[in-house]
Order: structure tokens, then C-alpha cells, then sequence
């Protein structure tokens, strides 16, 4: 009823409730308005059963109150979220009559669950709202108002109410929502914050529940966010063993199933859906290898084969590409701030599947022009991005693609010549750190640097070898030599095949591999690359030059490795000089050419003439590199 509206009336009614030991109870209840038309009271009993929610469990499902508009119904086969459903229990038990701390969001990327756990949530805590349980869709601004109407019809707030206008209508049902009697709204799909602060009560009783895949709020709004994240694996296996329950729970394909579909829900949903409907023709193990195809969004079973319906239980689309299509759509390539958010969402595409992306890492690998004003658009991007539910934007700084919106954004192939891109900066970035001899930051990104040079090995292009062979030595420098040694043997056969047998790149190749082999006890296999390395750039590039100094002292290395130290000595004088004259006495290599010399010379027992090289050595890598890298300890280690 409107707020001015003089007439006093309390209509009574009860539903059936289910406890959680199954057993049932007639529950009184009141469907009432503001205040003056409620009673103390009334409105006291009211307060009494929504402070009875608990917040210790989740209940099971319940009969709504009779006043509710709530068309969907709990599913089945909803699995795991319990965190989830606990925490927006606390929600909805606590608030108080302003706006603010009222309204929590549900947020997450297109098929991750959201409308499905809000409707588990309406069922299972709706009872304890008297005022009743609302469900508003906000996918289509310009019907709001008629669902707002729809609502009021459920709440038989006055005589007639069928016969006003809608408008009058929309004013009955927003009067009433401003009353302290508890009441749950859902809002679902609502991604305009301005549709929210339009229709949100301002102040009353109302608790209010948004489904958005937007994941930041303006802070005025007071908005709670609830970010949901894929099931756990426990979870995804679960989901799919109700609809297969002759699979075991600890059938590994199931396992498997779930890792290639990321533990999406939705797509999680409809590989079961194919696995039950196909039962007698496809096994879980063969569904999988078709997964692991290159076109996954296209197979059948992810466009909604195997449904009874088009339409899940929550009333969306059975289709996953379609689902990431909503948001993608959105994005205009005339819009300045859309086409960087095009491009970023291309390269992103681009890294390790399903891995965190250090933010820094995304926003370099696209150059664009006036450093102040490209930092600010690509920023704005990344946040339209994570609006749309197209990438996932966490408080740390750090953005995560879903693998399979991975495959949609390659599927879609915005943005040409990104994945070059990338792979140009990904080289240039790792050989940076690897140049600067610490290990520690390329960690924080070492699985993209894998990804992309994976993916660049099939070109077998000199940008491939440099990838592998950057790898390969962020590899060897945190000590998984077997981890780095096949993309050492990748450098060197693409560098061959690409620049000849006696190129310079080639040589370092050899080098590479054959000081690999050493280190991994293989002095034998080693030789003849490090061999051949040497005999390539003394004749190519001679004596004279970097690459040559590190051929030489590699094969110093390999001798002292062997035992045979007297071999080694010429060596390792040949490298200490030929970096004096060509990097400088003070440059770092230089240092670490000293310390070698120097080591070496305390192995052959000539101590007094080995101290002045190490000394040397350290003070240089204390002043390069100070006292906290590597080299500088590999140097205190020495002395």
C-alpha cells in the first residue's frame, strides 16, 4: 500500500515450512506494508523469525512465504557452494533499515553459477522473510517496471491493484518495499549500477541480492560483492557423477573431464547432460579425448547437445560460446577504450591457460602510444573488461582468463597479430632477467613464458629458438636441468634449420646444450658441442668477442669438470681476457671469468695466486650486482 494511504489492514496468512530433519510446520505470516499498516507486533514477529536464520549451517530447501514471486525452483543436482550459501546467510541475517549493507552482489564471469546459487539461496533462507521472496530479471532495463508490477500482484497490496495504472502500480510496490518488514529482492542480471541505485529500496527492511558478472561497484552504492569463483575439483566431479552415477567417484576421466571444461558450472552441466544422454555410445574416457581437441566451444555437447531443453533451470541459454558472446558483443572496436580492451583481451588469449596473469606482464605486452595517456586507456580496459565478466580482476592487481574464454577469444580472433606480439615481448622481457642474472622475477610469470614458447615452437622461426633457449636458461638457473634441456635441444634444431649449421646463434645453441650436459654430470656427450661451439664463433666471430669468451669459458669448465685441471687453465685465461678487452675489467661477466679462474687455481693448490682473481671478482659483482644476487654469493662462496 502507498505510504499515505490511511487505511489500516493486516492480511494473515501460512505456508508449509520443511525443517531440516525433514519434518514439516504451519508457519503464520503476515503480508504487510508500512509500518502504520503492519502493527508492532506483527512487524516484532516478523523481526523474531528473520533474526532465527542461521548462519552456523545451511538449511535445506523451504516453502516460501505466499506473497513471494519466485518462478525458478531449487535444482536437483546443485552441488557444493556451501561457503558460498553460508555467506550470504550472514548477508541476509544481518543489515539494517538504510540502504547501506543491504545489498550484496553475486558476481563472476558468464556459465560460473550465479543466478543458480541465488536461487539456492532464495529457497533455502526465503522462508525466514515474511515480507516475502521477489525475483526481478534486469536483463531488459525497459521491463523492470512491469516485473516490479508483477510483484505487486503477489503481494495483494490493495483491492483492485490489477486495474491501476502501471505506473501507479510500480509506486504501490516501491512503498511498500520501503517498510521495515523483512523482505528478499533478487535482482538478476543487473549490470548497470544505475539501474541499482534507481530501484533499490532506499531505506526499509529490504535485503537485496544482485546477479551481475560486473565485479567492481561504485563504493556510494554500499553494494557487498561476492565474487564466485569454478567448483572446486571435488565439487566438479561430483556434478558429474550425479548424472553418471554408474561412474565411479574416483574415475579419473571424470577428473580429467572436469580440468578441460576449467570447472565451469555451466559447462560442467552440459558435459554431464552429454555423458548421460549418450551413455550407451560414448565413455567417459572417449567424451575426453574429443575435449582435447583444438575447436573445444565446438563440440556439441558445449553447444547444448544432449539437453532435454534449451533452457537450464535458471532460464539461460545452454550454450557456452553463446554465454561468453553476451559480454563479448558488448565491447565496440569504434569505442577507444573498447578496441584496448579488444587487444589486451587477444593477448591475454595468448598465456597460460587458466593461470594468473601478473597484471604488469598483460598491460606491456601491448605497446601503445604517450605513455601517460596509454597506461590510463589501458587501465580503463582492463576494468571494462572485468565489468563484462570477460576476464577476472582480483584485489592483489593480478587478472585471470578462464581457459575457456581462452578458446573463445581465439575462436573469435580479434586481434591478429597478437600472439606475435606477445612472443616478441615475452622474448625480450625473459631475456632481460635472464641477462640480469636473477631468477626470482621471471618465477612470478614462468608458466606464460612456457605457454607462449610452446606455442612458438611450432613455428620454427628464430623468434621460437630465442624463446626456447631463454627458457631453457631460466630453467637451468632455478636448477631443473631436465626441465631446461629439451628446450635447449629445441633451440639448437631450429637454429640449424633456420640459420645454417655455422651461424653464431647456432654456436650458442651448442654451447648451451653442451654446458647443460655438464652440469648434469655428462662431460662425455658434452664435449663435442661445446667443441663444435667454440670452433663455430672463433671462426665467425673471432677470438674477440663475447659470445667467443663464453665458449671458451665453458670449455674450461668442462675440462676442470673432468679433473683435468691443467686443460682447463688456457681456458679460462683465454675468457678472463677476452671480456677484459671486449665488456670492460669491471663488467659482471668479467667478474664471474675471475672467479672462475680464481676457483680454479684454489683446486690446482695455488692459493696465493687465486686470491687476488677472486677478491677481484667479488668486489666487481658487489658494485654490478650488489649483495643480494646470485653471482655476488657464487663469488662469496669462492672466497
Amino acid at each position: 500500500m502507498p505510504e499515505d494511504n490511511g487505511t489500516k489492514q493486516a492480511a494473515t496468512g501460512s505456508f508449509i515450512a520443511q525443517a531440516t530433519d525433514g519434518s514439516t510446520a504451519i508457519v503464520s505470516v503476515y503480508q504487510l506494508g508500512p509500518l502504520s499498516e503492519v502493527g508492532e507486533s506483527n512487524l516484532l514477529k516478523a523481526k523474531e523469525r528473520l533474526a532465527a536464520l542461521p548462519v552456523d549451517h545451511v538449511p535445506q530447501p523451504a516453502a516460501l512465504p505466499p506473497s513471494s514471486r519466485m518462478d525458478l525452483p531449487t535444482n536437483p543436482v546443485f552441488v557444493g557452494r556451501q561457503e558460498n550459501l553460508r555467506e550470504l546467510g550472514k548477508f541476509l541475517k544481518g543489515g539494517t533499515t538504510t540502504v547501506v549493507g543491504q545489498v550484496a552482489a553475486v558476481t563472476g564471469i558468464g556459465g560460473m553459477g550465479k543466478t543458480q546459487l541465488v536461487v539456492e539461496a532464495a529457497h533455502r533462507y526465503g522462508s525466514f522473510f515474511t515480507g516475502g521472496v521477489f525475483w526481478l530479471s534486469f536483463g531488459d532495463p525497459a521491463s523492470i517496471p512491469t516485473e516490479i508490477a508483477s510483484c505487486g500482484l503477489a503481494m495483494q497490496l490493495v483491492a483492485g491493484f490489477d486495474n491501476l495504472s502501471i505506473n501507479d502500480q510500480v509506486r504501490q510496490v516501491t512503498s511498500a518495499w520501503r517498510s521495515p518488514l523483512p523482505r528478499l529482492l533478487v535482482f538478476d542480471n543487473c549490470e548497470d549500477p544505475s539501474l541499482l541505485a534507481l530501484w533499490r529500496p532506499p531505506t526499509g527492511g529490504c535485503r537485496v541480492l544482485v546477479t551481475s558478472r560486473r565485479g567492481e561497484w561504485d563504493p556510494t552504492l554500499g553494494v557487498e560483492v561476492l565474487s564466485l569463483d569454478v567448483l572446486s575439483r571435488a565439487e566438479s566431479v561430483a556434478l558429474l557423477g550425479k548424472f553418471r552415477p554408474d561412474v565411479a567417484e574416483d574415475d579419473s576421466d571424470l577428473n580429467a573431464i572436469a580440468a578441460e571444461v576449467g570447472d565451469l558450472p555451466l559447462a560442467l552441466h552440459l558435459a554431464a547432460a552429454f555423458l548421460r544422454r549418450y551413455c550407451h555410445s560414448v565413455t567417459p574416457a572417449e567424451y575426453l579425448e574429443q575435449l582435447r581437441q583444438p575447436d573445444l566451444l565446438e563440440h556439441p555437447s558445449l553447444e547444448g547437445r544432449g539437453q532435454r531443453t534449451e533452457i537450464s533451470p535458471t532460464g539461460h541459454e545452454q550454450h557456452v560460446a553463446k554465454t561468453f558472446a553476451l559480454s563479448y558483443d558488448r565491447l565496440s572496436a569504434e569505442d577507444e577504450t573498447d578496441a584496448v580492451a579488444l587487444k589486451l583481451l587477444a593477448r591475454s588469449a595468448c598465456l597460460a591457460s587458466g593461470e594468473s596473469i601478473p597484471r604488469d606482464l598483460l598491460l606491456k605486452a601491448l605497446e601503445l602510444p604517450g605513455e601517460a595517456k596509454g597506461s590510463m586507456l589501458k587501465e580503463d580496459a582492463v576494468a571494462r573488461l572485468a565489468e563484462l565478466g570477460l576476464i577476472e580482476a582480483y584485489a592483489d592487481g593480478s587478472l585471470l582468463l578462464h581457459r575457456l574464454l581462452q578458446h573463445f577469444a581465439k575462436s573469435v580472433d580479434p586481434d591478429p597479430g597478437a600472439q606475435e606480439e606477445v612472443e616478441e615481448f615475452i622474448l625480450r622481457e625473459a631475456a632481460r632477467l635472464n641477462e640480469a642474472g636473477s631468477p626470482a622475477p621471471l618465477l612470478a610469470w614462468q608458466q606464460h613464458l612456457r605457454a607462449v614458447t610452446d606455442t612458438a615452437v611450432a613455428w620454427r622461426n628464430r623468434r621460437a629458438a630465442g624463446l626456447c633457449n631463454e627458457l631453457g636458461t631460466h630453467l637451468r638457473n632455478t636448477a631443473r636441468y631436465e626441465d631446461a634441456r629439451p628446450y635447449y635441444e629445441h633451440a639448437l634444431a631450429i637454429n640449424a634449420e633456420v640459420l645454417g649449421p655455422e651461424d653464431p646463434d647456432t654456436a650458442n645453441s651448442l654451447n648451451s646444450l653442451g654446458d647443460l650436459l655438464r652440469v648434469m654430470g655428462d662431460c662425455e656427450k658434452a664435449r663435442p658441442y661445446l667443441v663444435r661451439a667454440l670452433a663455430i664463433n672463433t671462426k665467425v666471430l673471432g677470438f674477440d668477442h663475447r659470445d667467443t669468451g663464453k665458449c671458451l669459458n665453458s670449455m674450461g669448465a668442462l675440462f676442470r669438470s673432468m679433473g683435468a685441471h691443467k686443460d682447463a687453465l688456457p681456458y679460462y685465461e683465454r675468457a678472463v681476457k677476452v671480456h677484459n678487452k671486449v665488456l670492460g675489467p669491471k663488467h659482471p661477466d668479467t667478474a664471474m671469468g675471475l672467479n672462475s679462474l680464481g676457483a680454479l687455481l684454489r683446486v690446482m693448490g695455488d692459493c696465493e695466486k687465486a686470491r687476488p682473481y677472486l677478491k677481484r671478482a667479488l668486489a666487481i659483482q658487489e658494485k654490478a650486482r650488489g649483495c643480494g644476487h646470485r653471482d655476488t654469493g657464487k663469488c662469496l662462496n669462492s672466497m
